[in-house]
């Protein structure tokens, strides 16, 4: 088994956000179709979570698959728990005032 863990500013997105309307790239389209349902500091919020799962994601798969942020998909369940769409991979996303983090567990025999 193998572990990542990220954690993000809000505020550092939250800034990127307001100098910027351009799609953020590291989203897929499904990805981008919930961040736009976010409003004001959710948005933010949201994003930042998602950031943060991305790298967790691409550190736990270091030296087994190398992949790009918008290669790894984070989407929700009914309940709106995260979970990243890779085979073998999960994610957990929390926030704390200013902060997301978030880890990825990858199974032994995950991804190659």
């Amino acid at each position: 088994m193998r572990i990542g863990c990220d954690i993000v500013a809000i505020a550092r997105v939250r800034r990127a956000l307001e100098r910027t309307s351009a799609f953020p790239n590291f989203l897929t389209e499904a990805e981008y179709a919930l961040f736009v349902t976010k409003h004001g500091e959710r948005q933010a919020e949201w994003l930042a979570g998602r950031f943060a799962a991305k790298e967790a994601v691409i550190k736990a798969m270091h030296g087994i698959r190398e992949l790009t942020l918008s290669e790894v998909e984070i989407l929700a369940d009914e309940q709106g728990a995260p979970f990243c769409t890779l085979p073998g991979v999960q994610v957990s996303i929390a926030h704390e005032r200013e902060y997301a983090i978030a880890y990825a567990l990858v199974e032994a025999n995950g991804l190659k």
